[in-house]
């Protein structure tokens, strides 16, 4: 018989650094004990703009695909580029409205599943389906998205998001609330459809919400 390993904060945290930063620079120094507070904080407001970073990357790729689907032009591919370069970051998201010669308005969402998990969590899932809602009722620059093709982009980490959208998508059997916002989010639901490799640009129609991975 044994002793149970016995939790230690410090130690988790220790090796949870020191392994990460070991892989990025290859050099094994003790990163926990070697840091000071101040290059701890420089270094925690760096990673701050990893999420920014993941977010930028999903949207371009969003955008490569959307610019290949529904066959824009150069001009309309640089357009919509040049937008995305000149806003601002954003952790939660990132909006693409094309409202000129097609009507299509998205939602890029980069939200991982929680715990390395296969389902998204309570504020995950309610940020989407609210997306959702936004995308169906109006945004603040188009008012009235009726007539658009209304797409939430959500980035793709293999099964995992697989399992994750298909528990997003299902509706639930029965709601016993009054609260509105969570009626909305059981009605939208009934909405959603997954775009899938096989679908062409012509499948799509304006009177549903459309998931793609990216």
């Amino acid at each position: 018989m044994y002793d149970k390993e016995i939790y230690n904060r410090t130690e988790y945290l220790r090796k949870r650094i020191n392994q990460f930063l070991h892989q990025l620079t290859g050099n094994q120094t003790s990163y926990y004990d070697a840091l000071t507070q101040e290059e701890l904080i420089n270094l925690k407001m760096a990673l701050s703009d990893v999420n920014n970073v993941l977010t930028l990357r999903t949207t371009l790729s969003f955008t490569i695909w959307l610019c290949n689907f529904f066959n824009l032009t150069a001009i309309e591919k640089l357009a919509i580029h040049n937008n995305i370069n000149k806003t601002k970051p954003n952790t939660n998201g990132y909006d693409i409205e094309i409202n000129d010669r097609l009507k299509i308005v998205a939602e890029i969402k980069c939200i991982v599943p929680i715990n390395e998990g296969s389902y998204y969590g309570a504020a995950q899932r309610n940020a989407i389906l609210d997306d959702a809602i936004k995308l169906k009722t109006g945004k603040k620059v188009i008012k009235n998205t009726t007539d658009f093709i209304k797409i939430i982009g959500l980035i793709d980490l293999g099964k995992k998001t697989d399992q994750a959208i298909e528990k997003l998508i299902k509706p639930s059997s029965a709601v016993r609330t009054e609260d509105k916002n969570r009626i909305l989010r059981h009605e939208i639901v009934h909405q959603l459809t997954v775009i899938e490799e096989s679908m062409k640009k012509d499948d799509l129609t304006t009177n549903r919400i459309y998931i793609k991975k990216i």
